[in-house]
């Protein structure tokens, strides 16, 4: 099962690649906005001390609006830096502290403040793809899938899979070590996977 899962998932990839290809020269679309998350959400990001986002490449959606919000209710944000075989976050404001770095993503500065991951309240995290059920396909490096391994059973962390809406798809094979996140946000649409699960359970 496990390597069927993953020839799907690579076969996947290459599929999104080559559509991505294809619609190259597009804007990026822009997350949607806080205040049209559904309340539980709201109050969750605008109420964390800590929140993780990311630089976006590619398709992934920009986070201008939410960061906007987190910084006007004094919410401290930190970005993802590319250490080794894993990623570390920084606390990071403003646009010199930032440097090009692996993969050609922007990451924070060496030097910055690090932030320990025990301390992080919700993470926005980005994606090739996801479906309904929180089932995240990245880039195969497996990056934050270690990143919150140990973090996910804690009962503090929140992870909020950040996808376009052409990009949130039926389904996505799954294996043991995939990150699934607790809910997904594209430009358009929020899901709650806990809910979204309890009414496919109900139908």
């Amino acid at each position: 099962m496990n390597g069927n899962a993953r020839n799907l998932k690579k076969l996947t990839r290459r599929v999104l690649r080559d559509r991505r290809k294809l619609c190259s020269g597009k804007e990026p679309v822009m997350v949607r906005d806080i205040e049209n998350w559904p309340k539980k959400w709201q109050d969750k990001i605008v109420g964390a001390n800590i929140v993780a986002a990311y630089m976006p490449i590619d398709e992934e959606p920009l986070l201008d609006g939410v960061l906007k919000v987190l910084a006007e209710k004094n919410v401290k944000v930190c970005f993802p830096r590319v250490e080794g075989d894993d990623i570390v976050f920084y606390e990071a404001y403003s646009e010199d502290s930032f440097e090009e770095g692996s993969f050609s993503i922007r990451e924070p500065r060496s030097g910055l403040l690090l932030v320990e991951p025990s301390k992080i309240d919700v993470m926005l995290v980005p994606g090739m793809a996801f479906d309904r059920k929180g089932t995240r396909l990245g880039r195969g490096k497996g990056f934050y899938d270690r990143f919150c391994r140990d973090l996910k059973g804690n009962g503090r962390l929140s992870i909020i899979g950040v996808v376009s809406e052409k990009n949130l798809l039926p389904a996505i094979p799954r294996e043991p070590w995939d990150l699934v996140v607790d809910a997904v946000v594209t430009e358009s649409s929020f899901t709650d996977v806990s809910e979204y699960e309890k009414n496919e359970v109900d139908q």
